[in-house]
């Protein structure tokens, strides 16, 4: 196989490529880095990350946890002239809120009359306003995200 295949398989999850040994290894220095950096805490996170992740993306991730490059052109991101791998980071939070969501769920149960504390009212009118703001504005902006 080679390196990209390798890549992915290890992209499909840790129980896939649990099968080839260097696409293991791939999956553990990748969700190593996840982990470290703040992005995963779970399995599930880290394989719902990975899923979208490209190749690419994830060959670059590689490069950087094995010190085979030294510093990203935050210039070049800033100017446009370069794309940043950012779509790992957002798969995380949405898996975190949706994670919490069900929490919320559970714990409310669908007692639509249940009292709540004031701060937790406010705060979920702020978390729905902020998600439903992101949400209008990926999907209604001039210049979308590329597609996979």
């Amino acid at each position: 196989m080679t390196k990209e295949d390798l890549i992915e398989l290890a992209l499909l999850g840790s129980q896939e490529c649990e099968a080839e040994e260097e696409a293991t290894n791939i999956y553990v220095d990748l969700a190593e880095h996840l982990i470290t950096r703040g992005h995963a805490s779970t399995i599930t996170e880290i394989d719902t990350i990975l899923k979208g992740m490209t190749v690419e993306d994830a060959s670059t991730m590689l490069s950087i946890i094995h010190g085979e490059v030294l510093e990203e052109g935050h210039k070049e991101i800033a100017t446009g002239e370069e794309m940043d791998a950012e779509g790992y980071m957002l798969l995380r939070q949405l898996a975190t809120v949706e994670e919490s969501l069900n929490r919320i769920r559970t714990y409310v149960g669908g007692d639509s009359m249940i009292q709540l504390p004031a701060w937790v009212q406010a705060k979920m009118a702020v978390a729905a306003t902020d998600i439903d703001t992101v949400a209008d504005y990926l999907l209604s902006s001039a210049d979308p995200a590329p597609k996979k």
